[in-house]
């Protein structure tokens, strides 16, 4: 992707349903394992952003993400909006044929090839603290959005199994 970009896969306790993807989501964010998670990457990559901050990475207080169905067809226009067409700090995007190339594998890489039974939701990129690159404000603690519209993240699942992706489009 054209960002700092985190895929995180995460087994439930009980299945994610329709009427409960934002609980499932807040609970996993106020969780120990999403930070575990967060800074594993970030340390795996040897980037080490978010390995210097003071605090927790979720916004202090109660954390209700605001969660809206995407649908299969919006998530994937989603991600080749992200190869194509999004901010991209590294100042190159990818043509429509690349972008088919690098999106075909993915129903079997992610879903097993098949997305039936996949929910697919866009989530406003607000809950985790901000670095304030956009807004000038001074960042307390670890942060991982900008502020951009390139910031996204999407939530989606099947079952007990569910996937976040978070994007920073910023450099």
């Amino acid at each position: 992707m054209n960002s700092n970009t985190f895929l995180l896969k995460v087994r439930a306790d009980v299945p994610v349903t329709g009427g409960d993807p934002a609980e499932v989501l807040s609970a996993f964010l106020r969780d120990p394992l999403f930070e575990e998670m967060m800074l594993d990457v970030d340390r795996t990559r040897g980037w080490w952003n978010l390995q210097d901050g003071d605090g927790p990475l979720v916004v202090d207080g109660p954390v209700r993400p605001d969660v809206r169905e995407l649908g299969a067809d919006g998530f994937w226009r989603r991600l080749r909006w992200m190869l194509r067409e999004a901010f991209s700090p590294y100042g190159r995007h990818l043509d429509d044929a690349a972008a088919g190339a690098v999106l075909g594998p993915l129903p079997e890489a992610l879903f097993g090839g098949d997305v039936a039974g996949w929910s697919f939701c866009e989530v406003r990129p607000d809950f985790l603290r901000g670095t304030g690159y956009y807004s000038g404000a001074t960042c307390a603690g670890l942060a991982y959005f900008d502020g951009g519209e390139s910031d996204t993240a999407t939530f989606f699942y099947c079952g007990d199994v569910f996937y976040l992706l978070l994007t920073n489009g910023s450099p």
